[in-house]
């Protein structure tokens, strides 16, 4: 591990650690987006139907990940545990998902039926896409 990613807790749980294992890996086998940490954002994640939720915290000092939703995040997500696996694999375009591509459709019918949330989506278009980013392998 290179230390970008530390866990606040104690105990984290599995998704605390998936997100911060996605994130440890992408910045290993794509170390110019270390750059992606160089402003301070927040963010929360969370999954109601399975009770879990994760913060993020990015800043020049690396990732913090921690258990349930702290403060006020600038970006949080919340969707079914089954969406949310999906999403690190949406293209973006502007920070919001593309509706040119097949999953940035799929995408935004959720958003438009209420199946996903993302609060914060107008105002921080351009922090999710350093997230998604940082989640995504592409």
């Amino acid at each position: 591990m290179s230390g970008d990613v530390r866990y606040d807790d104690a105990e984290p749980n599995g998704l605390d650690m998936m997100v911060g294992g996605l994130i440890e890996a992408n910045l290993a086998a794509h170390p110019a987006r270390r750059r992606l940490l160089s402003k301070m954002a927040t963010y929360s994640i969370s999954a109601p139907d399975v009770g879990v939720a994760v913060s993020i915290r990015l800043s020049p000092q690396g990732v913090n990940v921690r258990n349930g939703v702290v403060g006020k995040p600038q970006v949080r997500i919340e969707a079914g545990s089954d969406d949310l696996l999906g999403l690190s694999a949406v293209p973006l375009r502007f920070g919001l998902p593309d509706v040119k591509s097949k999953e940035g459709r799929a995408v935004n019918r959720k958003l438009l039926k209420g199946e996903l949330k993302v609060k914060g989506l107008i105002l921080h278009p351009a922090k999710l896409g350093r997230l998604n980013k940082l989640l995504s392998a592409t």
